[in-house]
């Protein structure tokens, strides 16, 4: 199986009632980043990454792990 880092950040940004401009804005970062991620397309930075993680309120292990064989 192909490794890559996965996430949830479409289901736990929806479950908060935020749209992808709100969770852009409140990060600073573009929509099409907040879109890439969710698409599983972009891998964001660790500083990206905790900023999503505190913003949506949940660990980092919750929001992104490591898909396949470590």
């Amino acid at each position: 199986m192909k490794h890559g880092v996965r996430n949830s950040v479409k289901e736990f940004r929806k479950e908060k009632g935020i749209t992808q401009d709100q969770l852009a804005e409140s990060i600073s970062v573009t929509r099409q980043t907040i879109i890439a991620i969710e698409k599983q397309r972009y891998e964001p930075s660790i500083g990206t990454a905790i900023k999503l993680a505190t913003v949506l309120d949940c660990s980092l292990d919750k929001l992104f792990w490591i898909e396949g064989d470590v």
